[in-house]
């Protein structure tokens, strides 16, 4: 499996050294997803110790490579692959080995999507918008309101719905009732946008 290109610290790789790696990742993809598809559950492909290591050594490196480039593509490939496989393989038998690692390498791949998703997320927002404005507000203070959000920001609660329902839909923030108020908070996901939106604007 290929290796991504290196380049100095502080400077992007060229967009044909990046074109190749995603060439690489695809090919990796399509060399450990072929052979995992091949093991019913007999144990005949990947049922051997030696093997399921080498394989999921493999794995290893691919997946490194393709969270890296942030391929989410590829990586909603990989977890589908995962999933896919889980379904026929049991905890015991002859691919028991196999079944344990195919299970922890579903759970970095979905970590590895999040992350890859997140930073997207990050990347597609403006910093100076309304709507990264507010996120950031309901990151900081969990459950404050509309009317807060339009005083901090000095603007129209129009604009405020309009920014709310973006990030709603975005699963970045969500808003529910507390007592008698309704206020907006930063999912889990917007927690993680917030903070890299917060750390940019500290550069």
């Amino acid at each position: 499996m290929p290796a991504l290109a290196t380049t100095p610290a502080g400077t992007s790789p060229a967009p044909e050294s990046t074109a190749e790696d995603a060439e690489g990742v695809a090919r990796g993809l399509d060399a450990w997803a072929s052979k995992l598809k091949e093991e019913t559950g007999e144990g005949k492909v990947l049922g051997d110790h030696a093997a399921v290591d080498r394989w999921a050594a493999a794995v290893g490196r691919w997946l490194v490579d393709a969270t890296l480039l942030a391929d989410i593509p590829s990586l909603r490939s990989a977890l589908r692959a995962f999933q896919e496989a889980g379904m026929r393989l049991q905890p015991g038998g002859h691919t028991m080995r196999l079944e344990a690692v195919v299970t922890s390498l579903a759970e970095v791949a979905q970590a590895a999507l999040d992350r890859a998703e997140q930073a997207t997320l990050a990347d597609t927002l403006d910093p100076k918008s309304w709507a990264a404005k507010m996120l950031l507000l309901a990151h900081r203070e969990p459950h404050i309101t509309s009317s807060d959000v339009c005083s901090r920001l000095g603007v129209h609660e129009a604009q405020i719905s309009r920014s709310g329902k973006m990030l709603m839909e975005r699963g970045l923030v969500v808003k529910t009732r507390l007592g008698r108020s309704k206020g907006w908070y930063a999912t889990p996901r917007g927690e993680a946008v917030a903070k890299q939106l917060a750390d940019r604007g500290n550069e």
